[in-house]
């Protein structure tokens, strides 16, 4: 073992020696003009005050040929008042007619924009190059707004902002208003960093200002452009006050328990301590708008990773990511904050939370307190948990850090500390991308022996060519952590991944495939004393992404799984212990996103352990204009084995209703056969104004049963009418 990790020291160093470039151009540098007041912010660009910016057209293409003219062309303007930075973008389009306009939702953009046109904008106010803020817009005015931090995204900041978005007879026109108020910045800078991209879905064409390589990462903030001639802002008091009242009912059916009502309110209070750092207290901490989770069938031993949807624990959440994975890998997460509050399904109530995040010069920095109230059904006594992390800003791109978490939803006392270092460059042999990541983490618990700590290291060359990474990985018999998340200890496991993406330009390939994507990537657990427990070796022998917009692919995927004890795959259908060798296949296709009809299909196939089975999931979809968007989805699986069959399904229906970007009406109705619950959550979301919403919010549950006279017993039914508002002196 000491050999191998003096091989990739030695590897790391020789790798880490040869991505300093010895420079990189400057992109071309915009100018942001003060004016006295902002424009009338209605989506147009036709105020007078628009003329004294100095237009900016010289955008380049990035898909589907980099550093060409784009297709259609985009201008921007930007000024700035004593309170809000504005963007005006017009997109100009020689055919509106086939711009993609299909959702009002708010986050309802992914790193593919959800089919619609879309501008993206990238703002580095503190100009360290590693983190920004992002800001979404499509032409029905529909926002979502998080962080950036290199190839990676976020939806978990929501700042106070807006925009408004018109279709024209020419295209489409934006503005945007951030006020200084929501953001962090360094007063003291020369320049901001700025990156604006447009995507037109129809043409699976991207036009960026700026790192205009394929290469290039739009939220890699040291692709940004300089923009300069912001001065003498402030932030005024740099506080928000942020309280609710909520009304409530709720019921669960039980005999002899009756339905209850309570009137109840709480607040946020945030604070700028200094403009990169803020300090929030929250008192009585509330989540009823938030939307449930969604139903999955698990054929795996091991739990599923369900993502945090709070926003009181989203916010300053990314400075929590540890090692190399910026919180995208599962496979361990030292701090989970949905491990707070959060016990077995049941919601425990938050007396109170406090955090710190933000930037202190080159050190980034995130502590999070909460006081969790007693909650007799489940037995569990108020608790205390706490969470910090800190890390240190290094050479261009790279960062050397701890974290430590204290508390353990179970009870008892659980302590957990880690380090971690990650070399990043986008400079890479001048313009590639290159990441290695080390970590190390242990564990304290009363009672616990053996090996409780964990390690690992990963290296990564994430481009549009080639796109490999190679992971080791450790995590002792004892390993615990008790605010985190792992869902398979006692193992080491090494797993790595290459991809071949050529993209074929000549003769009726070209004509009819974008790019291809040959896969292969090998995972492998063995226990600590190296028998091998597992491995799964994922291979794409065809997967492309065509002119249309289409997605096929096709995946053969060779399985060894050891069972250390007898598994329970189904109710009532138990795989005995023991070594099963078994091929499995998968098949996927789905229809282009900008459609207002698409499709999605995905099937597994083959041998399952002992026997085979089936796995298909289908998803439909319909929008209309923004004010209509129907989703239907369904899980269906089929397994047949010599220890009995089984049939499991699971199926979700979202039927949302728009009348503008800040007014709608969301259904979610979901039922899987396993839990044989019924489910219905509905919120209605109207924001008066950016920061003050008012929250309808209904949830009812149904267990089927075996019941001669009503099938569906209702089981639980809760109703809220919360208003929240937002303060800023």
């Amino acid at each position: 073992m000491k050999k191998k990790w003096t091989a990739a020291i030695c590897l790391f160093v020789l790798l880490a020696l040869r991505g300093f470039p010895a420079s990189a151009s400057m992109p071309q540098t915009l100018r942001a003009v003060r004016v006295e007041k902002g424009p009338k912010f209605d989506g147009y660009l036709d105020d007078k005050v628009w003329e004294q910016a100095i237009p900016f057209t010289d955008f380049k293409m990035v898909e589907p040929n980099p550093d060409s003219e784009p297709t259609e062309k985009t201008e921007i303007r930007i000024i700035y008042d004593r309170d809000n930075f504005y963007l005006g973008i017009h997109c100009l389009d020689r055919t509106p007619s086939k711009i993609s306009a299909q959702t009002m939702a708010h986050d309802a953009f992914d790193d593919e924009g959800s089919g619609d046109d879309l501008i993206r904008v990238l703002l580095d106010p503190f100009l360290d190059k590693r983190n920004a803020y992002i800001f979404f817009v499509n032409p029905r005015g529909s926002r979502s707004e998080g962080l950036a931090y290199g190839e990676h995204f976020s939806l978990n900041w929501d700042g106070i902002w807006d925009a408004r978005s018109r279709i024209l007879q020419d295209g489409w026109s934006v503005e945007i208003k951030i006020p200084f108020k929501t953001i962090s910045f360094n007063p003291s800078l020369v320049y901001w960093g700025l990156n604006v991209e447009r995507y037109i879905p129809r043409k699976l064409e991207a036009i960026r200002l700026s790192g205009t390589k394929r290469d290039s990462f739009f939220y890699n903030a040291m692709e940004a452009a300089p923009l300069e001639g912001i001065a003498g802002i402030k932030q005024g008091q740099g506080m928000t006050f942020r309280p609710y009242g909520k009304a409530s009912t709720s019921n669960n059916f039980e005999p002899g328990s009756e339905a209850g009502q309570k009137l109840d309110g709480g607040f946020d209070i945030y604070k700028n301590f200094t403009p990169n750092l803020v300090g929030a207290f929250s008192y009585n901490t509330d989540f009823a708008e938030t939307e449930v989770d969604e139903r999955r069938i698990n054929l795996t031993r091991f739990p599923l990773f369900f993502p945090e949807k709070r926003t009181f624990f989203l916010e300053g959440s990314e400075i929590f990511n540890f090692g190399a994975s910026s919180g995208y890998d599962s496979s361990f997460i030292p701090f989970f904050s949905r491990r707070i509050g959060l016990y077995e399904g049941d919601q425990i109530p938050v007396l109170f939370g406090t955090k710190v995040y933000g930037k202190l010069g080159n050190t980034n920095l995130g502590f999070l307190d909460v006081q969790t109230r007693k909650f007799s059904e489940l037995g569990l006594p108020s608790d205390n948990f706490f969470a910090g992390r800190v890390y240190q800003n290094i050479w261009a791109q790279s960062k050397v850090g701890l974290i430590f978490t204290n508390g353990d939803p179970a009870g008892g006392r659980n302590q957990l500390l880690g380090l971690d270092f990650t070399y990043s460059t986008a400079r890479f042999q001048g313009n590639k991308n290159f990441l290695v990541g080390l970590w190390g983490v242990y564990n304290w618990k009363k009672g616990k022996t053996g090996k409780p700590y964990g390690f690992g290291l990963r290296v990564d060359y994430p481009n549009d060519l080639w796109d490999a990474s190679l992971t080791y990985n450790y995590f002792g018999d004892t390993l615990n952590p008790g605010l985190g998340f792992l869902p398979r200890d006692n193992v080491q496991t090494l797993s790595s991944g290459i991809a071949y993406q050529p993209r074929p330009e000549n003769g009726w390939i070209g004509k009819w495939i974008r790019q291809f994507f040959f896969e292969f990537n090998p995972q492998f657990y063995w226990d600590l004393q190296g028998r091998l427990e597992t491995y799964r070796i994922f291979t794409a022998p065809f997967n492309v992404l065509t002119e249309k917009g289409e997605h096929i692919e096709f995946n053969i995927i060779p399985n060894r799984d050891v069972l250390p004890y007898d598994f329970e795959v189904a109710e009532g259908v138990v795989i005995p212990k023991g070594p099963y060798n078994f091929t499995n296949y998968r098949f996927e296709y789905s229809t282009p996103s900008f459609h207002p009809l698409a499709a999605e299909v995905s099937w597994r196939f083959g041998p399952f352990y002992s026997g085979t089975y089936n796995n298909a999931e289908l998803g439909f979809s319909y929008k209309y204009k923004g004010y209509v968007s129907l989703a239907l989805s369904t899980n269906l699986v089929r397994g047949r084995l010599p220890q009995g069959n089984f049939n499991e399904n699971a199926y979700q229906l979202k039927a949302d209703f728009f009348l503008s970007p800040n007014l709608g009406l969301m259904n979610y109705i979901q039922y899987d056969d396993v839990s044989k619950n019924l489910g219905v959550n509905i919120r209605l979301r109207w924001q008066i104004s950016p920061g003050n919403e008012i929250y309808l919010v209904y949830n009812k549950s149904w267990e089927r049963r075996w019941d001669p006279v009503n099938r569906y017993i209702p089981v639980g039914e809760y109703g809220a009418v919360k208003i929240q508002l937002s303060i800023r002196p």
